[in-house]
């Protein structure tokens, strides 16, 4: 069960890594939030694609320590 838990803390790590590395990228396929630039100021819509990377990268943490369950694991 743990070494489930470690391959999903692996993908899920990779996941945000890519997110947050490759924001420019995935700013130019979907565009600017204007949410995002308008409550997180310039480039909003870049510091908001980070936070969900780093928040991708925390739920694969959590899954790991047992705190939340994906698919039954």
């Amino acid at each position: 069960m743990f070494l489930k838990r470690f391959l999903l803390l692996v993908l899920f790590f990779g996941a945000g890594i890519f997110i947050v590395y490759y924001r420019e990228k995935i700013v130019r396929v979907f565009g600017k939030n204007s949410v995002a630039e308008k409550y997180l100021g310039a480039g909003g819509t870049y510091n908001m694609w980070v936070l969900i990377g780093m928040i991708v990268m925390l739920v694969g943490l959590l899954i790991l320590l047992g705190k939340l369950s994906f698919m039954g694991f």
